[in-house]
C-alpha cells in the first residue's frame, strides 16, 4: 500500500488494526507461480485464514490442519477437491466430515492416520488420495521404515490411492544450499522407493521454507533472489508433479499492523513509549526481545517541531515486562495519538496471538483492494471467554 494510503487508513481505522493488501497479495502470487511454473502452488491457510477468498482462482491446493480450519474452508465455500487435510492430530469424525463434504485429498503423518482414513473410505465407500509424509526429523511425518511398510501393503487398502509424498522440514529459510540439500534427499528418497519397491510417486508436495526479510538490516531484495534461485532447482522436468506448499512467502508482505502512541514517560533514563497494542498481535519469526527493527512507518498528528530525533523503547499494554515491541526506535517528535505502523505482517501475527491474555479487545481486521477498505472482523471482546458462564 502507498505510504499516504497507508496514513490516511491508519488514521481512519479503530486501532490497533490489521490491513491486508490483496493488490500486493495477489501480484505475488502471480510472480512467484510465474518462476515455479509449471508447479502447481498449495496455500497453508494457517499463515492467514481471513486471505481465503482472495485466493480464490490464484493457487490450486490448501493445506488444511484442524477442524476449525476445514470449518472456515466450508464456511467460505471453498471447492473441496482443492483441499489437502494435513495435520498431526487427524479424528475420526473429522476425517469422516471432511470425507462426506467431498475432500479427496489427504496426508498420513503415521502408520494410524493412514489407517484411518482408510477406515472412512471404506465406510463411505469412496477412493480417496493420500500423501505419505516423510519426517524431517521431528513431529511431523514418519520415518523411512513406515512409508515403506506402507507401499509394501498399500494393497490392503483398496479405499486409499498412494499418490505420492509429502516434504516439510520448517520456515524462514534463506540458504539456498540447504533448501537444495532437502531437495536432494527427498527426491533421492523417490528414487529409492521405485528402485526397491517398484513404486513411481505421481505427487511429490514440497514446503521450502523460503524465508523473507522482517527487519530494516535485511536485504529487502533477498525473498527474490531466493525465489529465483529456488526456481533454478527445477529447470529439468521431474516424472512426477510437482506441488509447493507455502504461507508466510505468500503473505507476508500484504499485511499492516496498526497502532497508537497512549502515553510516554522517561524511566531511569529511557523513554518508554506505550501503544495500544503489544506482542500478542506482533509476531515477527526471528525477532529476538525486540532488539531487531522490523520495517513501520511513524505518522505523527500533530505539526512537527523537533528537529532531532529521540530513541524510544516502544511498549504495548500488557501487564508483562516481555510486551516489548522495539528498543532505540528512533522518532521525530513523537507523541500520544501518533501512529506506527508494522509491515510485512500478514503471515501468522493475526493468527499466533496470545490474544487472551489480559482479556483485551482483540484487534480489527481489514481488508484493501482495488483501493477499496472492507472491514472483515471488528474488535472483539475477549472477557467473556475468560470467565464462566451463569445459567
Amino acid at each position: 500500500m502507498e505510504e499516504q494510503r497507508l496514513k490516511a487508513f491508519a488514521e481512519s481505522c479503530r486501532t490497533p488494526a490489521y490491513v491486508f493488501d490483496t493488490d500486493i497479495l495477489k501480484e505475488r502470487i502471480r510472480r512467484t507461480a510465474k518462476i515455479l511454473h509449471p508447479a502447481k502452488l498449495c496455500f497453508a491457510i494457517k499463515a492467514n485464514p481471513f486471505l481465503l477468498k482472495s485466493m480464490d482462482g490464484q493457487v490450486e491446493h490448501y493445506e488444511v490442519c484442524s477442524p476449525g480450519e476445514f470449518h472456515i474452508c466450508v464456511q467460505n465455500g471453498l471447492d473441496m477437491e482443492k483441499i489437502v487435510l494435513s495435520g498431526v492430530n487427524k479424528e475420526y469424525g473429522d476425517v469422516r466430515y471432511a470425507m462426506e463434504q467431498g475432500v479427496i485429498r489427504y496426508t498420513a503423518e503415521s502408520r494410524h492416520q493412514f489407517e484411518l482414513v482408510h477406515q472412512c473410505a471404506a465406510e463411505l465407500q469412496k477412493t480417496v488420495e493420500i500423501l505419505l509424509r516423510v519426517t524431517s526429523g521431528n513431529q511431523f511425518g514418519m520415518s523411512e521404515e513406515d512409508v515403506v511398510h506402507l507401499i509394501q501393503h498399500r494393497e490392503e487398502y483398496p479405499h486409499l490411492d498412494v499418490v505420492g509424498v509429502q516434504y516439510f522440514s520448517g520456515t524462514q529459510k534463506k540458504n539456498i544450499r540447504k533448501i537444495a540439500g532437502e531437495l536432494e534427499y527427498i527426491e533421492d528418497f523417490i528414487h529409492r522407493l521405485f528402485c526397491d519397491e517398484g513404486f513411481s510417486v505421481r505427487v511429490l508436495e514440497f514446503g521450502p521454507g523460503l524465508g523473507v526479510p522482517y527487519f530494516t538490516k535485511d536485504d529487502q531484495q533477498e525473498d527474490q533472489k531466493l525465489l529465483e534461485a529456488f526456481g533454478q532447482l527445477f529447470q529439468e522436468e521431474r516424472p512426477y508433479e510437482l506441488v509447493f506448499e507455502m504461507g508466510r512467502f505468500l503473505t507476508a508482505s500484504c499485511g499492516y499492523y496498526i497502532t497508537k502512541i497512549v502515553d510516554q514517560k522517561k524511566n531511569d533514563a529511557v523513554n518508554v513509549c506505550i501503544v495500544d497494542g503489544g506482542i500478542h498481535h506482533v509476531n515477527y519469526y526471528g525477532q529476538n526481545m525486540a532488539m531487531k527493527t522490523p520495517v513501520l512507518s511513524f505518522f505523527p498528528q500533530h505539526p512537527v517541531e523537533a528537529e532531532q530525533e529521540e530513541r524510544w523503547t516502544v511498549y504495548g499494554s500488557l501487564c508483562t515486562v516481555a510486551d516489548i515491541l522495539l528498543k532505540n526506535l528512533p522518532l521525530l517528535d513523537a507523541r500520544p495519538g501518533d501512529y506506527l505502523v508494522f509491515h510485512n505482517i500478514g503471515a501468522y501475527s493475526v493468527t499466533e496471538g496470545i490474544y487472551l491474555f489480559l482479556s483485551r479487545k482483540m484487534p480489527e481486521v481489514y481488508l484493501y483492494q482495488e483501493e477499496k477498505t472492507v472491514l472483515l472482523r471488528p474488535g472483539q471482546e475477549t472477557w467473556t471467554l475468560n470467565t464462566w458462564r451463569n445459567e
